[in-house]
């Protein structure tokens, strides 16, 4: 639906290019900016740290119950029915916690990744009409909803440029 309305939108400009005096068109790849750039990188290795801290919790849970497991296993035959019971149960909520750590981990790392992507979103938006006014754009389009456009209409590198000499300031978080 989106390619649909982007073609719309790029026949209507080349149809009212006609009647205008000059019609000038630029394009993004969004993607790489969030991957290349200075902001993005910051933002992954944010990312990644906040991972693997909680990694670390989740592993020593895991252990946790492993060594659990094990005594469960080598004492089974000798334990007391109650005892037996009371180590079944640590177990069970050793478990639930496991489970419970690994889903707050990976909403936690899904919430700062929209966060990260939707502030770079907003600055490279920011530049992007700023670069359109000051060099008198009539559109700039990201290249994902684009079929075909030539090369020279690329800005991703001078865009990139710009936000990253604007972004030498650490990602929030």
């Amino acid at each position: 639906m989106k390619k649909i309305i982007l073609l719309i939108i790029a026949a209507s400009l080349v149809a009212f290019s006609v009647h205008a005096a000059e019609v000038k068109i630029g394009y993004i790849d969004l993607q790489k900016i969030m991957t290349s750039s200075d902001q993005g990188k910051e933002a992954m290795r944010t990312l990644d740290s906040i991972e693997k801290a909680k990694n670390a919790l989740i592993s020593e849970k895991v252990n946790a119950i492993k060594k659990l497991e094990e005594e469960l296993t080598k004492q089974a035959a000798v334990l007391n029915p109650e005892t037996k019971l009371k180590k079944q149960q640590e177990h069970e909520k050793l478990m639930a916690e496991y489970q419970r750590m690994r889903r707050d981990r990976d909403e936690e790392l899904k919430k700062n990744e929209a966060e990260f992507i939707q502030k770079i979103v907003l600055d490279v938006t920011k530049l992007l009409v700023k670069i359109a006014e000051e060099e008198g754009y009539t559109a700039i389009l990201n290249e994902a909803g684009v079929v075909y456009i030539p090369e020279e209409f690329n800005l991703t590198e001078k865009v990139m440029k710009l936000f990253n000499e604007g972004s030498d300031k650490p990602v929030d978080k």
